[in-house]
């Protein structure tokens, strides 16, 4: 009896226990819901909280049209970034099958929330002890995609669910999955299903077959494990998952899923739009003219015409496309109209390239140390500069393998890229002066710059390259800067808001100081540093190189003819095979001069005058004479002068005869290749 009434007592405890419990938990669970139904509600304000954003949707549909130079269509249907943006008109019912049925099978009858599929997630999870099953449903993950960040938090969770509902209000479930399709990643730099279609596979997305279709809904889960470039048998084991749920969902039968399961996927390793970068350069130069930010263009829905020549942009590319495709490097290469200011063609494997800056290392030496020195007549071409180690007031920089040459003619210093008398030259003008002349080319300076360094490209920020581009044609035309643009015209509704006008320019320095350089810069072209150019007869040009660490990370070489400018650049964090200016880019800077095809000739100007100096005391005395009318020929030697910086005295002969047998020491420097280095 005793027993029994223990053994109730406990029961009756234990029951009034589990009572409690149930109750609690039912009070917890209501307050959750309850908290849950109102953090997720739209029609709740929560202080700093997304709010939805109809135009970051809007904008999908927002497309620029360009046009080449000769009125073909160059680019359509192109949004943020250079997607391809595809209708859903456009997009077959098995493809749209494919990914309703692997990510959200209710898509078309929930609400925004696919709260069974949410409340069976929550039971796994808890079953397993660890987050391994979400629950977002299309409309759900468009919002990730367009509003949120990927960070995995209950607020981010909340604002999510809260903007998915308020957005299966504003939209259709056509629009909602048409957004979806072009924001999705599907890896390797390929967003939206018209370049998934493209990229992968080489068609429309109108041409994709079912099992294509399968195989590009099943990347988006995990975009780097089912990469179906490096990974194809995960690839096509979540193709076969993606076509046994579209057999459950009814969407296609299972005897078609066999078959399907049994085709071998073609798959095209992806390329980039090889436009990509001209593109991207328009837009941004579209947005400066327009007065807006770059992503407010495609809300005005322009027609654009480029500069671009559609021609020759494919011939370089074809010529290019080992380079591009390697992605050994960064690359990119410029080519420029010098007399209309046009760029005729812009193509890499780059982003970023409207504000991309980089250390330009011995490819701004013309402009800081040897433009200055010319405008400021300190010297001639012909000018002997001693090429020895220097302190220059703490700062020592070295000749590539740390060698130096004695004596050398300020052409010769810039025609083998010799540290020293390049930063010889800067001093000798100041650095204020040389870079305010520097900066007439259109080169920018920070306020930081403000050591000797800068002589050999040391930079706090860099330049672009179509700033070098620039630059170099500046030189071409005489010494005219004019600034160099990717856009013709820009139509708006049919209106005019744009037309390219023909500038006149500014003068950065004077015709003399141009076609000196040039003379100069041809040198290099012929036996310098960029002597791959040698072939030609009509090209000057410049090579630079950057090291970081024992490694070099830039290289350029900037070559141009009276009317072409061709600026290439190479590029890596230090790390891989090593670059020089004078190999990579050389070579590429010459495949596109073959293309080019220029035989137009520089001309002399009236304010240049080719004179014959005395050799002999050039090399004995280090002093520029005028070669007295009694010197033989073969002591003398001719040379362009300005004609406002004109040697004034003249030598006379000693002897008949030299007292030595007569070499040129610039021979010495064909025994070695010399490349620059940031000292």
């Amino acid at each position: 009896m005793e027993f029994y009434k223990y053994s109730n007592t406990i029961c009756m405890r234990v029951k009034r226990w589990l009572i409690g419990i149930s109750i609690a938990i039912a009070v917890i669970l209501a307050v959750a819901c309850i908290a849950f139904f109102t953090l997720t509600s739209p029609a709740v304000k929560i202080f700093g909280w997304r709010e939805l954003d109809i135009n970051k949707l809007n904008r999908i549909r927002q497309t620029v049209t360009i046009y080449d130079s000769e009125g073909d269509v160059l680019a359509d249907g192109i949004y943020s970034k250079n997607r391809i943006y595809t209708s859903l008109e456009d997009v077959p019912e098995q493809t749209k099958a494919a990914f309703v049925s692997i990510e959200d099978k209710r898509f078309y009858s929930h609400g925004g929330i696919d709260y069974i599929r949410m409340l069976g997630a929550a039971k796994n999870n808890i079953l397993s002890f660890e987050f391994k099953e979400g629950a977002s449903t299309i409309t759900q993950q468009l919002i990730k995609n367009t509003h949120l960040s990927n960070e995995k938090t209950f607020t981010r969770k909340f604002q999510e669910i809260r903007l998915s509902k308020q957005l299966e209000k504003e939209y259709s479930k056509e629009e909602i999955l048409e957004a979806y399709l072009n924001v999705l990643y599907f890896g390797n730099n390929v967003y939206g299903i018209g370049q998934a279609a493209r990229a992968y596979f080489n068609k429309n997305v109108a041409e994709l077959d079912i099992s294509e279709s399968a195989a590009l809904a099943g990347i988006i889960n995990n975009p780097s494990r089912f990469n179906p470039v490096t990974n194809l048998a995960q690839a096509e084991k979540r193709r076969n998952t993606v076509l046994s749920r579209m057999v459950d969902n009814g969407k296609i039968t299972k005897e078609q899923a066999e078959i399907e399961k049994k085709k071998e996927l073609k798959v095209n390793k992806p390329r980039e739009n090889p436009l990509s970068v001209y593109i991207e350069n328009v837009i941004a130069e579209t947005a400066e003219k327009l007065d807006c930010l770059p992503e407010e263009v495609f809300e005005k829905k322009p027609r654009i015409t480029a500069n671009i020549n559609k021609r020759l942009f494919d011939a370089i590319f074809s010529s290019m496309s080992n380079i591009l495709l390697n992605g050994a490097h960064d690359f990119r290469a410029i080519i420029v109209d010098n007399m209309a200011s046009e760029i005729l063609c812009d193509l890499g494997n780059v982003y970023g390239t409207p504000t991309l800056l980089r250390q330009p290392g011995s490819a701004i030496k013309p402009f800081v140390s040897y433009a200055s020195a010319l405008e400021k007549k300190s010297v001639y071409p012909v000018s002997i500069i001693k090429d020895e180690r220097t302190d220059f007031n703490g700062y020592e920089p070295k000749n590539f393998g740390d060698t130096y040459y004695g004596n050398v003619t300020v052409a010769e210093s810039l025609k083998y890229s010799l540290n020293i008398p390049a930063v010889k030259l800067t001093d000798m003008c100041g650095l204020p002066y040389s870079k305010s002349v520097a900066s007439k080319f259109g080169l920018r300076f920070s306020d930081k710059d403000t050591g000797l360094a800068v002589a050999l490209g040391g930079m706090t920020e860099g330049v672009t390259l179509k700033s070098l581009a620039d630059a170099y044609a500046t030189l071409a035309r005489g010494g005219v800067y004019k600034k160099s643009e990717y856009v013709r015209s820009i139509s708006i509704d049919e209106k005019n808001a744009y037309n390219k006008k023909s500038a006149d320019g500014r003068r950065a320095v004077r015709t003399d100081t141009a076609f000196l350089l040039t003379d100069m810069l041809m040198k290099c072209a012929e036996s310098g540093t960029a002597k791959k150019l040698s072939g030609f007869s009509n090209v000057a040009a410049k090579t630079g190189t950057v090291e970081r660490g024992d490694k070099n990370c830039d290289a350029y070489c900037v070559a141009y003819t009276p009317r072409y400018t061709v600026a290439v650049w190479f590029g890596n964090d230090g790390e891989g095979k090593n670059i020089y200016g004078g190999r990579e880019p050389a070579a590429v800077a010459k495949t596109v001069l073959e293309i080019l095809n220029d035989k137009s000739k520089f001309e002399v100007p009236n304010t240049v005058e080719r004179l014959a100096i005395d050799n002999k005391k050039l090399l004995d005395e280090g002093i520029v004479y005028l070669a007295s009318p009694e010197l033989p020929k073969r002591y003398c030697k001719q040379e362009y002068f300005s004609k406002s910086n004109l040697p004034s005295k003249y030598s006379y002969p000693e002897s008949s005869e030299l007292p030595f047998e007569f070499n040129d020491f610039s021979e010495d420097f064909e025994e070695f290749e010399i490349v620059e280095s940031l000292a």
